[in-house]
């Protein structure tokens, strides 16, 4: 009822549109909850009445509000704290439907940033633990968020990625021993960490 007077099937009408937006809302369905929220955000400047029902919306399985309160914990917006654990947990789309499989770039975008923050909090900087290393699950989210992503997002996306790339292949991850002259060799499975050769490789894969 909602969308129609806001996209003028019946009238074109802003009140009626709210007044059953929210109604709608407050009996939970999680979309009017995700456009509520967006209203408070976009035209009321609202950031309490934005993250009620965008959290609402998130918790009762929509996919675009967890990935946009997943965006807000990381970057630490609408008054939130920053918090990677969060931002993984909202955007991760093991938690939503089919919808989520076919790969958001916001979300993937989210995820990478998150997974790779998490690991480098939690073992203060020390990054390529074997068993604990983010790069290569980062890498391969960063991936899809510059194939699928718009061109501010594939631009973040690609120097995220240079910045991973340029790290992990300067060194092997198994004997930390330096690149020289590009000789090391790149995991074909993962394309996210380099090698001296098969016997670091197979060291690496067994230690996690």
């Amino acid at each position: 009822m909602a969308l129609t007077y806001k996209e003028g099937t019946l009238e074109r009408d802003e009140s009626k549109y709210l007044y059953y937006l929210g109604e709608a809302a407050d009996l939970g369905h999680p979309r009017a909850q995700r456009l509520l929220a967006l209203t408070h955000d976009d035209e009321c400047n609202c950031e309490k009445g934005y993250l009620h029902y965008i959290t609402l919306a998130a918790s009762n399985g929509d996919y675009k509000a967890g990935v946009s309160l997943g965006h807000s914990y990381i970057f630490a917006q609408h008054g939130l704290t920053k918090s990677y654990t969060l931002g993984k947990h909202y955007s991760d789309p093991e938690k939503y439907s089919t919808e989520a499989e076919e790969g958001n770039p916001r979300a993937a975008f989210n995820l990478s940033i998150s997974l790779y923050h998490q690991v480098d909090e939690r073992f203060e900087g020390i990054i390529e633990i074997p068993g604990y290393s983010p790069i290569p699950k980062s890498l391969f989210w960063a991936r899809i968020a510059m194939k699928k992503g718009s061109t501010e997002t594939a631009g973040i996306a690609t120097n995220l990625i240079s910045i991973l790339e340029n790290d992990a292949k300067s060194h092997c991850a198994n004997c930390r021993k330096e690149a020289e002259n590009s000789s090391l060799k790149r995991c074909v499975r993962c394309l996210g960490t380099w090698y001296c050769g098969k016997e670091c490789q197979v060291q690496h894969w067994k230690a996690g």
